[in-house]
């Protein structure tokens, strides 16, 4: 063997020996946030053909505890769901999957047979096995779910309780309450693509998540099977809301970091209210922390 060519085969062994062990410590961190999102994504297209149960109870009243609660369920068995392209952020360990579905024959989430004939649905889902990435997604996430209820309670109506009383010129008892119940199929996220102008999904400046819904109301069932006939607008949008952090309780720690902004077209517009509300505490008095007890 010439003397030329030995230099350059030792050279190439000597790269194979120092990389095995850097290639043997790849680890499936990323492989697990692409499954997470993946699944995600599917998700999203079996909730979107098959649909929704949604429930949800508020408590807004001015003497109550806030809160607001709503819970989903769906499933199906679902094929033929191909996935288009996956997106990995090495940085943020984030993973963002698109995909679609051929629909033909569905029965939905109130057992009806529903047939779609040249139907295309498109979905996407994200997936990070980072705690400090979770944040924005679970509240990309919960928008989706407040988008929901909305449609819900727009279409099938929604039950609320109003109790007030009022003692020598004093608000003693205010309750305001509101119940939706029902089952919403056939809703969609519009311009699901990342690069869409007009993208129904993604984070406003302030970090919190926005979900835009369109649903073709032609019929709807609510959660007792009862048809409800709907003469509105032909085509129906609603925009859901989700935060990344519960400022309500303690501040939590870790809440990411949002991307992707845009504009959530949300109709709140911050301004000065003429409200004669109680001064605010002086410099050095006591101030309540975020569980409520005195420092």
């Amino acid at each position: 063997m010439r003397r030329d060519a030995v230099f350059p085969l030792l050279w190439a062994v000597f790269l194979a020996a120092w990389l095995a062990p850097v290639l043997a410590l790849a680890g499936n961190r990323q492989l697990m946030t692409e499954k997470m999102a993946e699944q995600d994504m599917k998700r999203v297209i079996m909730e979107s053909v098959v649909g929704y149960k949604v429930r949800s109870e508020s408590r807004l009243g001015l003497t109550e505890d806030p809160s607001y609660k709503v819970e989903t369920k769906a499933a199906a068995v679902i094929k033929g769901i191909k996935v288009d392209k996956m997106i990995y952020d090495k940085d943020k360990d984030i993973a963002l999957c698109f995909g679609h579905l051929d629909v033909g024959d569905v029965v939905n989430v109130v057992g009806e047979l529903v047939r779609f004939k040249g139907v295309t649905v498109e979905g996407f889902g994200f997936g990070t096995m980072t705690e400090a990435a979770k944040s924005p997604l679970m509240a990309l996430r919960a928008a989706l779910l407040d988008a929901y209820n909305q449609m819900a309670a727009l279409l099938v109506g929604e039950k609320i309780l109003s109790q007030s009383t009022m003692e020598n010129f004093i608000l003693t008892k205010d309750v305001n309450r509101s119940k939706v119940c029902a089952a919403i199929f056939g809703a969609y996220i519009p311009n699901p693509g990342l690069s869409s102008p007009n993208r129904g999904w993604g984070w406003d400046e302030t970090g919190n998540a926005f979900v835009k819904l369109e649903l073709d109301p032609r019929k709807v069932q609510d959660i007792l099977g009862n048809l409800i006939v709907y003469k509105g607008a032909s085509v129906l949008e609603v925009t859901g809301r989700g935060s990344q952090v519960d400022d309500l309780t303690p501040v939590q720690e870790g809440s990411g970091a949002a991307s992707m902004i845009r504009d959530s077209g949300s109709k709140t517009r911050y301004m000065s209210l003429d409200v004669p509300t109680a001064p605010a505490p002086a410099e050095g008095a006591d101030k309540l922390d975020g569980g409520g007890k005195t420092q």
